[in-house]
């Protein structure tokens, strides 16, 4: 009777271990489904990585959780950061809203204890923190992006699709990025007066230096930064600098504490002309802003030639709109949708 009782604890045990090993497969397992493979992050550094990898965690790198769903690999999604959750990606891919939000610190980190709970085959990072994300010796390979150029993003999207394995798809809107940015310096090489931008971000006396993803906006847009000689993110300015440099357009992160009025309603910056001529502009946003680092900053740069050159440029944006998020997303805004993004105040 005991060696029966035992026989049965042992099948008990082993079915247990079984299953766990089916929900929760080991990063050794993992890897065994396909022959390691090698890529080469935006660092140079060079990454073994699972033939086929089915489990990744976007969540310190929330672009990289864009570039998922433009190589069609969001089922793949294992951890995301709150920031991918919204109301505009629930609609787009219901989904999302139940895929894992692991606790992350002030920076954006995420512990050892967390990624072994979410038992990825790759973590995406970013370079800055790339040395300090590595989990190989959790069986994790730690990839870095650098999406800080829209020549950046374009190769941030190939090496996506490469690591996915959906080369096809991520060649396809690499292919439309490319096009789109060629037929916007087309449009806008023969301006002859370029316009002056400021650009404010988190304050109203916070704007993009030459280094920052705003600047390339403004510059594909055929305008001129005037903080362009900043360099470091952000730089703090003073109203002397704003009459200085006399902008003729202001536009604003929706994600920052400025807003129209600030600058319309303040007496030092009457004289300016973007004050003036009343041409101060909230930055459009739907997934996220249209400024920042992301897939639709390509719409972002069309909309904002359109602001600048109206008679020269004529971008339809409401179309530009319909086939970018069908493109990239698989995904098309209902009309009452793109007017309340383009008609925003």
């Amino acid at each position: 009777m005991k060696q029966t009782r035992l026989y049965a604890l042992l099948i008990v045990v082993a079915g247990a271990l079984i299953a766990a090993a089916l929900l929760f497969p080991s990063a050794e397992n993992r890897t065994e489904s396909g022959r390691m493979r090698t890529i080469t992050d935006m660092t140079g550094r060079e990454v073994p990585i699972p033939g086929e990898v089915k489990r990744v965690v976007t969540a310190m790198y929330p672009v990289a959780t864009q570039l998922m769903f433009l190589v069609g690999a969001q089922e793949c999604l294992t951890g995301v950061s709150h920031m991918d959750v919204n109301e505009v990606m629930k609609r787009i891919h219901p989904p999302i809203a139940g895929i894992y939000q692991p606790g992350q610190t002030d920076h954006g980190e995420i512990s050892r204890e967390e990624i072994v709970r979410m038992q990825p085959d790759v973590v995406f990072t970013h370079t800055r923190n790339a040395a300090g994300n590595d989990y190989s010796e959790l069986g994790v390979a730690s990839i870095a992006l650098r999406l800080e150029t829209p020549g950046e993003l374009i190769r941030g999207i190939e090496l996506v699709g490469e690591v996915m394995n959906r080369r096809e798809q991520a060649a396809r809107v690499a292919d439309y990025y490319r096009r789109k940015l060629a037929s916007i310096r087309e449009r806008t090489s023969c301006i002859a007066e370029r316009k002056k931008v400021y650009f404010a971000g988190p304050a109203m006396l916070s704007t993009a230096g030459g280094d920052f993803y705003q600047n390339f906006i403004i510059e594909h847009a055929g305008g001129i930064n005037v903080a362009a000689g900043g360099r470091g993110g952000w730089c703090p300015v003073s109203v002397e600098h704003l009459l200085l440099w006399n902008p003729d357009f202001i536009f604003i992160g929706n994600y920052g504490t400025a807003r129209v009025k600030d600058f319309l309603q303040d007496s030092r910056l009457r004289e300016i002309t973007a004050v003036k001529n009343r041409d101060v502009y909230m930055s459009r946003s739907y997934i996220g802003s249209w400024d920042v680092p992301t897939p639709e900053s390509l719409l972002g740069i069309m909309w904002l030639a359109n602001m600048l050159y109206p008679e020269e440029v004529r971008f339809d944006m409401a179309a530009e709109m319909t086939e970018f998020y069908r493109t990239c997303y698989g995904y098309i805004p209902s009309a009452h949708e793109i007017a309340g993004v383009l008609e925003a105040p």
